[in-house]
């Protein structure tokens, strides 16, 4: 039996309660990691940048200071951004690419630039009144699987104004802007601020219930009718806790961004080779789970049913095949060729039509994503990717081993640096899947990469 800790340097990434409240219950993301974790991970990186002050380097000094040159961290699967979170009290610049532009938008609001900016908030969500919001109610709108007319046509006309509203021009950490052309900056984080507060207060208004899969959002027989005064009103309110709850999270306050999330794909990093010192990630696992559908109410407040079709799609280890002719390849490992052969040979159903394409493609997808990450460190960088083993069937799926071995084959030292049991799995959502197998014990692995 491996050790439940081999390195205790770095803290478990499994979150405390405490990591489920104030800026983390924003949006309740399924697969987000602990706040000890990355600060055990910057520490073990070495990251603490010698151009820092010892109020950037340590994250007991906080209050107002100007930001010196930093090192430029990436997570190139950045969720709801408590990599960059913790990174900002390190006074360390990061990127996060990230697909769904919902998260992007969580993350972005969490920004110490923020709250150095509270009075301006507050004058910004003054100017939304009820007066702006009178608009004819829609007799079909998608969002009408979650909210009734009335509030469908509130939050449609609230997102358009918070969308369309001029916001003040931020300034950003120079790590950052020589990575990206500033014309290229999709998203402001005072537009952020506010589109989180409007998602929120939709979830609010609307009574959203999760189910037994945390991932999915229940749809509603009964939907409130909410009137405009009371919208905005909640909406305020809104705004107000989540100006406390920055306060709360201890984030110093910056004058520039530290931290930018990037709508992109891991599988095409669009930065410049050798230009990142260090990776603090954690990718989607294979277990299917259709992150894009955790945030379906919001990405249809911001887009239509076909660009969230087009999210999933491409959304890595989503449960929907795209391409099932992809051919294997000896990079992937031995380890992930014998568990390919197990499921080719398995008598249930769907094994090959389904379970293994869709293997396939996330082996193919983590394959270019690693690719990427790779490219863009630095010489003698590292990156910390943290995995979770799970099963098909009787068949553990030994996901670190895996990463180790692609990540060898694609020409890095690779190795596991710390391994925990996770007793709290999404596997035990599906109470059928002690069938095959009795006692499974899954493993939570540190994977790290060394260029």
């Amino acid at each position: 039996m491996l050790q439940t800790s081999l390195f205790p340097t770095l803290a478990s990434a499994k979150r405390s309660r405490k990591e489920r409240i104030g800026v983390h219950a924003w949006h309740p993301y399924y697969a987000g990691y602990s706040e000890a974790f990355v600060s055990s991970a910057i520490a073990y990186l070495k990251l603490d940048s010698t151009s820092a002050s010892s109020a950037c380097s340590c994250p007991e000094g906080l209050g107002t200071r100007k930001t010196p040159p930093s090192p430029l961290l990436l997570d190139p699967w950045n969720g709801s951004g408590t990599t960059a979170l913790v990174a900002s009290r390190w006074g360390i610049a990061t990127l996060g690419w990230e697909i769904n532009p919902v998260m992007n938008v969580f993350s972005y609001a969490k920004s110490g630039y923020l709250f150095g900016q509270k009075h301006l908030l507050a004058e910004l969500c003054q100017k939304i009144t009820c007066k702006s919001l009178d608009a004819s109610i829609p007799t079909s709108d998608p969002l009408g699987d979650f909210m009734s007319a009335s509030l469908c046509c509130g939050i449609r006309k609230l997102y358009a104004i918070v969308h369309s509203q001029e916001y003040p021009e931020p300034h950003f950490e120079r790590a950052i802007l020589k990575m990206i052309v500033k014309d290229k900056i999709q998203l402001n984080p005072f537009q952020a601020f506010f589109k989180a507060a409007l998602f929120i207060t939709a979830r609010n208004l609307a009574g959203y219930k999760g189910g037994s899969n945390p991932t999915w959002v229940k749809t509603q027989s009964e939907k409130p009718e909410v009137g405009k005064t009371d919208m905005i009103s909640e909406f305020k309110r809104v705004v107000g806790s989540m100006i406390r709850d920055l306060d709360l999270s201890s984030i110093p306050i910056t004058d520039r961004i530290l931290h930018l999330p990037v709508l992109a794909d891991s599988r095409n990093l669009c930065l410049p080779d050798n230009a990142i010192d260090a990776v603090i990630t954690s990718p989607p696992y294979l277990t299917r789970i259709d992150y894009a559908m955790s945030t379906r109410p919001e990405l249809l407040i911001m887009f239509d049913p076909k660009t969230l079709r087009t999210i999933r799609e491409n959304t890595i280890g989503a449960p929907v095949i795209l391409d099932k002719y992809i051919k294997i390849n000896s990079t992937w490992g031995k380890t992930c060729l014998q568990l390919l052969e197990n499921v080719q040979k398995h008598g249930s159903k769907a094994a090959t039509s389904y379970y293994l394409p869709n293997m396939i493609q996330y082996f193919r997808d983590i394959e270019l994503s690693l690719r990427e990450i790779i490219r863009v460190l630095k010489h003698n960088a590292r990156a910390i990717i943290v995995v979770q083993s799970s099963y098909f069937k009787e068949h553990e799926i030994k996901l670190g081993d895996i990463y180790v071995e692609m990540g060898n084959n694609l020409g890095v030292k690779s190795e596991i640096v710390n391994r925990e049991i996770i007793r709290g799995h999404m596997a035990h959502v599906n109470t059928k899947s002690n069938q095959y197998k009795k006692g499974k014990i899954y493993f939570e692995d540190m994977v790290l990469l060394t260029k």
